[in-house]
């Protein structure tokens, strides 16, 4: 309700003049519409990734890399609420989920048939563990393996040049996936985990000019949106996700974009108009 709220000396006063309760309720269902919209492109991003991830470092490290200890960093880090010294390490959160799964009753069908043939090693090859992991621990993966050129090969398919920007773009969408699965507001928010400004230097895709990376706000959702439509040309380019964001703003017509950082004379951008 607070978008139609009057804010007198920085307080919410009264409804605005004019405001009915389908005003709210409008933006009530397009955020929801809006949510699901997003999910089904993160979806579509995961898949890519994972397939990614298993390629690329099965490739180079064998089919078992998950279990090899060595890929992934140990990170040494200061607890925030007790001042305590702690470690963390990647390489046994992954263990212990896959663990997890061997102990599970319900085990999932892979597994079983992997069990039935083999015995050594005890888990099975990597495209089976991943299925197992969630869009946090693909993100993760990323993150803490001990060569950083792992990371930059898979960064490099999506047209990202630095592993850093491409780590800061997993984390935020794992944020906002959390958000749509959750079914948290999310049209106008400010992410408080924001995708890092990029600057292409390509020519096979297409992205912000440096001027518009330069001034766009990365707290608000219109970035994330360009991230979500730059990773698209790679993952999917023949996505109709445009077109959906076009139609639900036509279905809600009322829908101010401003509060979600989109400037002016957005709709002729190239990114948005392909």
């Amino acid at each position: 309700m607070r978008p139609f709220r009057q804010i007198v000396n920085k307080e919410e006063g009264n409804f605005k003049e004019g405001t009915s309760w389908d005003d709210i309720y409008d933006l009530y269902r397009f955020d929801r519409k809006f949510r699901l919209l997003i999910f089904d492109a993160i979806e579509r991003i995961e898949v890519a990734l994972r397939t990614q991830i298993v390629y690329q470092l099965g490739r180079k490290h064998g089919a078992h890399w998950q279990d090899k200890s060595e890929l992934f960093k140990v990170v040494c880090y200061v607890d925030k609420k007790t001042g305590e010294r702690r470690t963390y390490c990647l390489y046994n959160e992954l263990q212990n989920h896959i663990d997890g799964v061997w102990t599970d009753t319900s085990c999932c069908d892979s597994f079983k048939r992997y069990s039935r043939k083999y015995s050594d090693p005890k888990n099975p090859p990597s495209w089976i563990c991943m299925e197992l992991m969630y869009f946090n621990e693909l993100s993760k993966i990323c993150k803490y393996l001990s060569d950083r050129q792992d990371v930059v090969g898979i960064a490099e398919y999506f047209g990202i040049q630095s592993e850093k920007v491409f780590c800061s773009w997993l984390h935020a969408i794992n944020y906002v996936r959390n958000i749509c699965a959750h079914h948290a507001r999310l049209w106008n928010i400010r992410l408080s985990i924001q995708p890092e400004k990029f600057s292409y230097k390509g020519e096979d895709k297409i992205w912000l000019s440096n001027e518009e990376v330069d001034t766009i706000q990365s707290s608000r959702i219109y970035y994330f949106l360009c991230v979500i439509l730059y990773l698209l040309q790679t993952v999917n380019p023949n996505s109709k996700f445009r077109k959906h964001f076009f139609d639900l703003l036509e279905e809600y017509p009322n829908i101010d974009v401003g509060y979600m950082g989109f400037p002016k004379n957005w709709r002729e951008h190239p990114l948005w108009k392909k």
